[in-house]
């Protein structure tokens, strides 16, 4: 359990998001003085909610520091977190075989964003990112191949 002070995030949520991707349980407080930031927050705590068992309970793999997945292999789904961690944009990739996550690879996955997709069981992911921000995604196996 930790909890986290949003009045110290961006419009990106980044450290919403951060927190949310390496922390099981999250207290939340602070509002912060921009409003914009506050609508980024709830919508991201919307989003958060309605997946918030793969923080909780899904296995957590990293790619890299700046590539999460959490993954709830009974459910043949996870989420993808990525982060840009420096005060310049750029371009983050990755790539995550997904049998090492107990992941049915026969199946089709889905994201719910362009920038992560999974051909013949491989998660690639590649996104130009902005300084200082956060991006996550959902995938589901949905059809046999």
């Amino acid at each position: 359990y930790l909890h986290i002070d949003l009045r110290s995030d961006n419009r990106n949520c980044v450290v919403l998001w951060w927190f949310a991707s390496t922390a099981r349980h999250l207290g939340i407080g602070g509002t912060h003085t921009d409003i914009k930031t506050v609508e980024a927050q709830k919508a991201a705590m919307k989003y958060y909610r309605k997946f918030d068992r793969f923080f909780k309970r899904g296995e957590f793999y990293g790619i890299s520091e700046e590539i999460h997945l959490h993954v709830l292999p009974e459910e043949n789904a996870f989420m993808v977190n990525m982060f840009n961690l420096t005060d310049k944009s750029r371009i983050i990739t990755g790539r995550f075989d997904l049998k090492r996550s107990q992941l049915d690879t026969t199946l089709l996955y889905k994201s719910s964003k362009g920038w992560a997709k999974v051909d013949n069981g491989m998660l690639e992911v590649t996104l130009d990112m902005a300084p200082w921000s956060a991006e996550v995604t959902d995938i589901k196996g949905n059809t046999q191949k």
